[in-house]
């Protein structure tokens, strides 16, 4: 006989039941213990979520079907901070951090740049830079090939206010070791565009720059370009016709000379800049939590005197470099070799330095600005005081980091830094005093010109590791806060695909 079907009451009662919370037959022990944060997708297949409403059903199994999405977005991995899941960004945007590959290219343009300025001095010192009196972008790019091609440039020459005034003995085979050197000159620096402008534009086509290093790039091959057009500039300065009048000496201008020198010297520093910048940042985002810690410690207010002392000091070290190109477009190194003594005083005599012969004014309203940037012997005893305030000023901020308060704060980074500084300012003070000395022969005014490099390169050193990046501060914030978000989202989707 079948058994008798339930009741009305008793299909209630089950009903009932079934609608109960699972706490409702757990033992209050297990409720007191901790219990672990649910997910959104756990709590859904929760009793106190299951109702009697025809939708429920509905609802998580759309939920349940929809695929686990990790807590951080996509949009801070970048192919540099992480190639694994750099693949999957989109390539429509730009990344948040520039890629390795970038950096090592920007300090490689910054070494061959600092290599065409010592052989640009070297070309200078060799009195080469006027060989080549005309600008050929393109067909320039070749030398000479046959016996008439030289005879050519070589008649083109002896047309120039050098040859008739200085060199009007030269032979043909004399004028080619010039002209070779001024054409490896020229050819370096169209090497030095090329190699930067292609590699740049690559970069941000295929969005591994960061946007605002996208910018910097385009800034810089617009600084390329225009050094382009100075050292035409420059080398034209040399072959004017008022340069034939007696009493003329054949060579460039000195105001551009200097700023030939000082956009290379901005350009190096761009480049060596953002490749530090760059690597930088990386070696930070390695270690989010712990990077964030540095940075912290550099936001210290007491770091911010020593910080902005440095950034001083790179401008000085700038200052003094480009007043050395001024002695060196005026020949004013030859003059009053000795130190410290500049004939019977350690300054020449007040009527030697403001000379009247300087001045194109009736009212003579000119007389000081332009002894001072003309006058071989003011020219010589500016970049005197300039080295020596440079001198002075890193062996204060040397002392100034010796304090035990900066010792504690300043990263060990640092501390080597301004050893290195320390170095090369003693360095490049016994470079200049000997080039002084011996009546600045090539190869030590061409080590004394590489040597102001050298220190540039390490103040700036210096510089980035002391410095406080904003934008790699507000990435590594990102970073600690997005990471136990990711960690807890990827540990829970397996748990998810079984509720």
């Amino acid at each position: 006989m079948p058994p008798a079907a339930p009741g009305p009451s008793i299909l209630r009662q089950s009903l009932s039941l079934s609608r109960l919370p699972r706490e409702f037959f757990t033992c209050r022990q297990c409720l007191q213990r901790p219990q672990p944060a649910r997910t959104a997708r756990q709590w859904i297949g929760t009793s106190q979520f299951r109702g009697t409403s025809k939708y429920t059903s509905g609802l998580l199994a759309a939920f349940r079907a929809q695929p686990s999405k990790p807590a951080v977005p996509k949009s801070f991995f970048t192919t540099a901070a992480t190639p694994a899941v750099g693949e999957a960004v989109s390539k429509s945007r730009f990344p948040d951090i520039s890629s390795k590959g970038v950096a090592y290219w920007l300090l490689a343009s910054a070494a061959s740049v600092f290599g065409i300025v010592v052989f640009g001095g070297l070309t200078r010192l060799t009195e080469s830079g006027l060989s080549i009196t005309e600008w050929r972008p393109v067909t320039g790019s070749i030398p000479p090939l046959n016996a008439d091609d030289w005879e050519s440039e070589f008649a083109k020459y002896r047309a120039s206010p050098e040859f008739k005034l200085l060199n009007p003995n030269m032979t043909l085979q004399e004028f080619k070791s010039i002209y070779y050197m001024e054409w490896i000159h020229r050819i370096w620096g169209r090497f030095v565009g090329l190699s930067f402008v292609i590699p740049a534009a690559y970069f941000v086509v295929t969005k591994r720059v960061s946007k605002p290093m996208s910018l910097r790039l385009a800034g810089i091959a617009g600084l390329i370009s225009f050094q382009g057009f100075l050292g035409w500039w420059m080398v034209k300065s040399g072959l004017k016709d008022d340069l034939f009048a007696p009493g003329s000496h054949p060579r460039v201008s000195q105001y551009r000379l200097t700023a030939h020198l000082g956009a290379a010297f901005v350009c190096y520093v761009a480049m060596l800049w953002n490749g530090l910048a760059i690597l930088r940042s990386h070696r930070l985002l390695a270690d989010p939590v712990k990077g964030l810690e540095v940075l912290q410690e550099l936001k210290n207010p007491k770091l911010a005197v020593f910080r902005r002392s440095v950034a001083g000091l790179a401008l000085l070290v700038f200052i003094t470099a480009m007043s050395g190109g001024l002695v060196a477009g005026l020949d004013a190194g030859l003059i009053y070799n000795e130190i410290p003594w500049m004939g019977n005083g350690l300054t020449p005599p007040k009527e030697e330095l403001f000379d009247e012969f300087y001045s194109r004014k009736e009212d003579r309203s000119d007389l000081w600005w332009r002894n001072m940037l003309e006058n071989p012997s003011f020219v010589q005893l500016d970049h005197r005081i300039l080295a020596m305030t440079t001198f002075t000023s890193v062996m204060t901020l040397w002392a100034y980091s010796r304090i035990p308060a900066m010792k504690r704060l300043l990263p060990r980074a640092a501390k080597k830094g301004i050893h290195g500084v320390v170095g090369f300012t003693a360095l490049q003070l016994t470079l200049g005093i000997s080039t002084l000395l011996y009546l600045v022969p090539i190869h030590l005014a061409s080590a004394h010109q590489a040597g102001s490099l050298f220190l540039l390169t390490w103040v700036m050193v210096l510089g980035s590791r002391i410095w406080h990046p904003s934008r790699t501060a507000r990435l590594l914030q990102q970073a600690v806060k997005a990471k136990p978000l990711s960690s807890t989202s990827h540990a829970a989707s397996p748990l998810a695909k079984r509720v």
